[in-house]
């Protein structure tokens, strides 16, 4: 008796450390996804942007507007042309 449940419970800790790797695995997949990675810079976008339009900086920093404004002209560019890629490739794999 005493071995049926030693081995339940080892069992028991596989499957808790396979769905612990299932789950890694899976989040692993979600960070690479294009559309997550679109979404993070979209959200770093909108976040900056709305610091510069509310003047959300510290007077001991007045270059820190200055940076972001150039921040997000660059991203914007960046995320653009990905965007257009991405659109492109999508495009090429229908055919």
């Amino acid at each position: 008796m005493n071995s049926v449940t030693d081995e339940i419970t080892k069992l028991q800790l596989r499957i808790v450390e396979l769905e612990k790797q299932q789950k890694e695995q899976k989040e692993s997949e979600e960070k690479k996804s294009i559309d997550h990675n679109f979404k993070v810079i979209n959200d770093l976008l909108i976040k900056k942007k709305t610091d510069i339009n509310n003047n959300n900086y510290s007077k001991s920093f007045p270059l820190a507007r200055c940076k972001d404004q150039e921040l997000v002209t660059h991203l914007e560019a960046i995320f653009n042309i990905l965007k257009i890629v991405d659109e492109r490739l999508k495009k090429i794999e229908e055919k």
